[in-house]
């Protein structure tokens, strides 16, 4: 476990911080109604081979007992929660909330993110749903310097989700990243400001969104998939971040 990252290793990562954002505003901009989700897995692919990195969740196994994973996405929608994938065949609808996370390794180093779209003309609920997912991970982001605990980020990010009267998942957080996909320390999306590890200058983090409509209890449909017991809606955004002395770096270059 090295959380501390060199400066080559740190150039490392932003490089490939900027592949996967562009990666992922391509991705976002083919989420129209019609569109097969398989699509988004094909364009992925595509896109890892053109840019030298590796589709990192294809083929992922967690700590060895869990099946390889299928495939280079986690594609949800509407009520699916986190680890789901595309189904070729399932097709886009009005007013549907689509979300991809993905990882990308890079010369050795990965790096994660995620957005959430909606497509057509979305509900003025869901709207707001994202809009604060996306208030929570930029704000929870803000929190980010050396020397601060993790529960800052995390009580921040519970504080203005419940703001808005939604909740966020307590089965699943955020992580270091690096050399491994998931690294100390765990950012959960939930917790008291003066709890947890202290962040040092040089880590690199994955700060989650991962924000539900209702109630945050998950079922698990497959030993990966998830959605949420209530059948209401899911949405997720992520940035991975570099903590700095006087406050962090987006390390993955797009616009949530």
């Amino acid at each position: 476990m090295n959380t501390i990252k060199t400066r080559e290793e740190i150039e490392i990562m932003r490089r490939g911080g900027k592949i996967l954002g562009g990666m992922l505003t391509e991705l976002r901009d083919m989420c129209k109604i019609g569109l097969d989700i398989w699509e988004l897995e094909e364009k992925f692919i595509q896109q890892c081979k053109k840019s030298d990195a590796i589709p990192a969740c294809k083929g992922y196994t967690s700590m060895g007992f869990m099946p390889p994973f299928p495939t280079g996405l986690c594609i949800s929608v509407n009520e699916q929660s986190v680890h789901c994938f595309p189904i070729k065949g399932r097709k886009l609808k009005d007013g549907d909330l689509i979300t991809a996370d993905t990882v990308i390794t890079y010369k050795g180093l990965n790096v994660d993110a995620a957005f959430t779209v909606g497509v057509g003309k979305v509900s003025s609920s869901d709207t707001r749903l994202m809009k604060a997912a996306k208030r929570a991970l930029l704000e929870s982001i803000d929190q980010v310097k050396n020397g601060v605990r993790v529960g800052k980020i995390s009580n921040k990010m519970h504080k203005v989700v419940t703001e808005y009267g939604f909740d966020v998942l307590r089965d699943y957080a955020g992580h270091g990243i690096g050399k491994e996909m998931h690294d100390f320390p765990e950012i959960p999306c939930y917790g008291n400001a003066s709890d947890g590890p202290f962040l040092k200058s040089g880590m690199t983090i994955c700060i989650e969104a991962l924000v539900c409509e209702g109630k945050p209890k998950i079922n698990y449909k497959s030993e990966w998939e998830t959605e949420m017991a209530d059948k209401k809606n899911f949405v997720q955004y992520e940035h991975t971040v570099l903590v700095t002395d006087n406050g962090y770096e987006i390390i993955t270059d797009f616009e949530v």
